[in-house]
């Protein structure tokens, strides 16, 4: 262990992690912003509002496959909670960081300062507040593990301190960072042999089967892999919204978005399907239109991460 700074120690580990962009609204974290600047060639984005630091993570993260950061100091705090529901919704590893009350302050009326932290509450995997600063790394690290692991989604960390300015304390830290959390998938748990070898037996048994992929496929990386047992088994492909590029749309085999915001002609063709094989999709209201296609009693497969 060395003795540093809260603000030394977050920036080796954003740097560690891969981060290559940090999207915020001032004034957050000043010290680490600092040691950035100083440590590590990692980008700050300066963004109109606390939502679009959030939107622009999000769509770091889908793009990229690694967590996106946000942060906010703690007047902007809610702002940022708002933004996180699209992340929240499409299972996207965005790490929100915010500044927080004080300990030794609360409940004495202190400027623009408000409990935050249960507004996180319906939009994060894991919501936590870090106290002390020698919790730096170790909180760090589950911040990331939460955000890529299992189904991904966003975390939020509370920093001690309207600005965070448990980052300008010392402490004996070591911020070791670990690899495997970087990016999604983490892990890629083997299915059952059971379970596979029924889903195969259905394929074979159905007559008008169909494909719909959600998120899950690009989030896995496993696009190439939809595409070579769509054309191995010939089964038409629709995608979610948030899986539409699962597929190229131009491929003989593509039929398009299906559900609410679709084409009518993957509707049409999950509509008539006698068996739907859903990848990386939890098929919820928007991509079932409403659970009315496939109809009701329809045989289904799914593969999904939860």
């Amino acid at each position: 262990m060395a003795r540093m700074t809260g603000a030394q120690a977050l920036a080796e580990m954003l740097q560690g992690y891969g981060v290559s962009h940090v999207f915020m609204v001032p004034a957050v974290l000043r010290r680490t912003f600092a040691e950035m600047e100083h440590r590590t060639k990692i980008k700050r984005l300066h963004t109109h509002g606390e939502k679009a630091a959030a939107y622009m993570a999000d769509g770091y993260a889908r793009a990229s496959g690694r967590p996106g950061v946000c942060m906010a100091q703690v007047v902007g705090a809610l702002n940022l909670a708002a933004g996180l529901r699209d992340a929240w919704l499409a299972h996207s590893p965005v790490i929100a960081f915010t500044g927080g009350r004080d300990p030794k302050t609360k409940f004495r009326k202190v400027y623009q300062e408000v409990d935050d932290v249960p507004a996180f509450e319906t939009v994060t995997k894991w919501n936590a507040t870090v106290d002390a600063v020698e919790r730096i790394p170790d909180m760090v690290r589950q911040a990331f593990r939460a955000a890529v692991s299992g189904a991904p989604g966003p975390v939020h960390l509370q920093f001690r301190g309207n600005e965070g300015q448990i980052d300008q304390e010392e402490a004996d830290m070591e911020p070791f960072c670990e690899s495997r959390f970087a990016q999604v998938p983490p892990f890629r748990p083997e299915p059952d042999a059971a379970s596979v070898r029924a889903a195969l037996m259905l394929l074979k048994e159905a007559l008008q089967p169909v494909i719909v992929a959600g998120g899950g496929v690009r989030a896995s990386g496993a696009a190439h892999e939809l595409v070579a047992l769509a054309e191995k088994l010939q089964i038409p492909v629709a995608t979610s919204l948030n899986g539409k590029d699962s597929i190229n749309g131009s491929h003989p085999l593509s039929v398009g978005v299906v559900g609410t915001y679709s084409r009518e002609s993957a509707n049409r063709v999950v509509a008539m399907a006698d068996l739907v094989f859903f990848i990386g999709t939890e098929a919820g209201g928007m991509t079932t239109h409403v659970w009315t296609v496939p109809k009701v009693g329809v045989a289904a497969i799914q593969i999904d991460i939860d």
